[in-house]
């Protein structure tokens, strides 16, 4: 039980291939049961069945863990739960490191009620974060956030999760927010970022 995450922990919740990572909090742990603050979600996403196999990820001083868990009911206890079981054991894998490139473009973070939501611009960016300027005092450390950009001309719909916040300067602070491993933009980032740094080396290059 040791492995599994505590109580307030925040986790992400998987519905499956190509669907969304929903951020959520640890609410309880009952025996092999874990009790998540059900997670807001918005569009077409459609919340999982029950009997239907989902998995939660967190972040330990282990590095990413990550459990697969059944879906077993939708319960309120003062705010609305989802009841899941384990099934399996708890995987850990070293967050691997990314490339990072400065890049510009406008950006938006939302809390994950969606009533807080703050447009800034990005400083750079990889597929493991980005690293942006917005309007002070909106998000702490640890606090889930879903991250609205643009990336070669496709918007792109991000859950993650703020790592650190920089003291305001000029009227703005820096936010850095780190997305989940193996995210659905992962490849269009990582082509970015790529190409991004062909093209920095080449203006050195011609400007050297």
């Amino acid at each position: 039980m040791s492995a599994l995450p505590e109580l307030n922990t925040l986790v992400r919740v998987a519905l499956g291939e190509g669907a969304p990572v929903l951020p959520s909090r640890v609410e309880g742990v009952e025996g092999d049961d874990l009790l998540l603050a059900a997670p807001s979600y918005v569009g077409d996403v459609v919340g999982p069945r029950v009997g239907s196999t989902v998995s939660v990820h967190w972040t330990s001083a282990r590095g990413v863990c990550s459990v697969p868990v059944e879906f077993v009911a939708a319960e309120r206890s003062g705010i609305k739960l989802w009841r899941v079981r384990l099934n399996g054991g708890v995987e850990f894998s070293q967050r691997r490191r990314y490339a990072r490139v400065t890049t510009g473009g406008p950006l938006s973070l939302a809390a994950d009620d969606l009533e807080t939501v703050r447009v800034g611009w990005m400083l750079d960016l990889s597929e493991g974060g980005v690293r942006a300027r917005i309007a002070p005092g909106a998000f702490s450390s640890d606090e889930p956030v879903e991250v609205r950009l643009t990336v070669e001309g496709e918007l792109v719909t991000l859950v993650g999760s703020v790592v650190r916040t920089a003291p305001p300067v000029g009227g703005f602070e820096e936010v850095t927010v780190s997305f989940p491993d193996d995210h659905h933009a992962a490849d269009l980032v990582r082509r970015f970022v790529l190409q991004e740094q062909v093209r920095l080396r080449r203006l050195a290059a011609e400007n050297g």
